[in-house]
């Protein structure tokens, strides 16, 4: 199998300052010989403080051969770029994160000819975190994809295990000092903005981002008048184990996006 090969890039700073986004783009073998608009999917990775690397991903190499670019962005807080890099998130987490990841998409439009109407976002976890609040805040993205993704931070403190609640603090500070944080940057808080179409994916055992996470928000949207899919796992827990799972989730995704994109 041919495989796509990443492509290192780097966001300059913004004229108001910031630090470069750097990240990783995978050019779709589809139409690889012939230059034209392609859809890109945008991937906010979890931790939120882990990283991106430009490692063999099967599930990448999927969507490129399916005619998709992959941009795998390593947003301020990201690991592995020296310690005021990783510290950049601390208090700002669903800020300065989702601003990398409209900073990110900016650029690929102006330098990797991908096509602005279809920019697509997806993230696992915290990932989908920053995913909800990038179709909540700005409208840069056609559509976007949550698999197992935070949509209430302050009830996920009150339910998480005692070391995942102290790390939301760090993330947003603590509820106490800092009330506007938390619901500022709470995607359920804020569903009645997001208008564009949205697919959530569940595992029912999930015992970190617990079920009730995607339940809420899903039900909030549909209450707005929204359409959004949503597909839960019985036998899936944080993060989908089971290869035919996996192929469910992708084949869903697929025919998600290409819906997405034909109806542009």
């Amino acid at each position: 199998m041919t495989l796509s090969q990443p492509e290192l890039f780097s966001v300059p700073t913004s004229a108001g300052g910031g630090d470069p986004v750097s990240g990783f783009f995978y050019p779709p073998m589809l139409f690889a010989s012939v230059r034209k608009s392609v859809p890109v999917i945008l991937i906010a990775h979890g931790g939120p403080t882990s990283t991106a690397y430009p490692v063999l991903n099967l599930q990448t190499q999927f969507w490129c051969h399916q005619g998709f670019a992959v941009a795998e962005v390593n947003y301020r807080g990201s690991s592995g770029f020296g310690r005021a890099f990783r510290m950049a998130l601390a208090g700002s987490w669903g800020q300065v994160d989702v601003a990398d990841m409209e900073r990110a998409a900016r650029w690929l439009v102006a330098n990797k000819a991908v096509d602005p109407a279809r920019l697509f976002i997806q993230g696992r976890s915290s990932g989908g975190y920053t995913a909800l609040l990038a179709m909540v805040q700005t409208d840069v993205f056609a559509a976007g994809a949550s698999q197992f993704g935070v949509s209430d931070p302050r009830r996920l403190r009150a339910m998480t295990h005692r070391f995942e609640s102290g790390y939301l603090d760090w993330l947003l500070g603590s509820p106490d000092d800092c009330p506007d944080n938390w619901q500022q940057r709470s995607p359920l808080a804020q569903a009645d903005r997001l208008c564009r179409p949205m697919i959530f994916f569940q595992g029912a055992q999930d015992r970190v981002v617990v079920p009730q996470q995607t339940t809420a928000i899903v039900n909030a949207l549909r209450r707005n008048g929204g359409s959004p899919e949503v597909y839960v796992y019985p036998d899936e827990g944080h993060g989908f184990r089971k290869q035919s799972n996996v192929a469910d989730m992708l084949e869903r995704l697929l025919r998600f996006y290409r819906r997405q994109s034909t109806d542009q």
